[in-house]
């Protein structure tokens, strides 16, 4: 079949190919923007000099600059849940997947710190705006869902006792660990002694005994 343009289907799937790749491009240098300016301090124009992109380019994919900073939010939480998933996916120890997934938020890598301030940025912005809110409530509740699953799953094997509230745990380990990623960003609390922080929390809460956490 042709479409009445005279592309073929193979045509249109290329050029869709091709809109996604650029829109990816897009809102990748818009994440790396907000993580070095602010969401505050971020301009469309210098975006779009990031991107190497015309500025007319920029607005036929993003008409706000809310909505570029919205979807830049939700696509750097979608590319890194992705990502997380694949690395739990190769850890056999069902507790230890636990453990990886809350210190990966304590860590130094460059990605890990982009997220920690386009999540405090949304945050801060998500207390005024309404369309803002909704992406900050449901990275909260898929951030706590994970947790709670994997949870769950060590107690299937054995690794976490029946007795623990895997929701109830799961709300507290995040809790802490993005206060604790907030003071780390800030320098006024070491990733050391975050993570020593975080083994305690993981011992206590998930009722472990004495150095099953480290």
């Amino acid at each position: 079949m042709r479409y009445a343009s005279g592309m073929t289907n193979q045509s249109v799937s290329t050029s869709s190919a091709l809109e996604l790749d650029r829109r990816s491009q897009i809102l990748e240098c818009t994440c790396s923007v907000i993580s070095r300016d602010g969401a505050e301090g971020l301009r469309m124009a210098a975006v779009a000099r990031e991107a190497n992109v015309s500025s007319a380019l920029l607005h036929y994919y993003f008409a706000t600059r809310e909505d570029l900073i919205r979807l830049a939010f939700e696509y750097h939480e979608t590319r890194e849940t992705a990502r997380g998933e694949a690395r739990v996916a190769g850890i056999a120890d069902p507790l230890e997947r636990i453990r990886d997934v809350l210190s990966r938020e304590l860590t130094d890598d460059e990605v890990v710190r982009e997220g920690w301030v386009l999540w405090s940025e949304m945050g801060r912005t998500a207390i005024f705006r309404d369309d803002f809110r909704a992406s900050v409530a449901d990275r909260s509740s898929r951030w706590v869902g994970l947790v709670a699953n994997l949870i769950g799953t060590a107690q299937e094997a054995g690794r976490v006792p029946a007795d623990v509230d895997p929701v109830s745990a799961a709300l507290r380990l995040t809790s802490m660990v993005d206060g604790l990623g907030s003071h780390v960003i800030v320098g006024s609390v070491s990733r050391a002694e975050a993570r020593r922080t975080l083994d305690i929390a993981l011992q206590e809460m998930l009722h472990l005994p004495d150095g099953s956490a480290a």
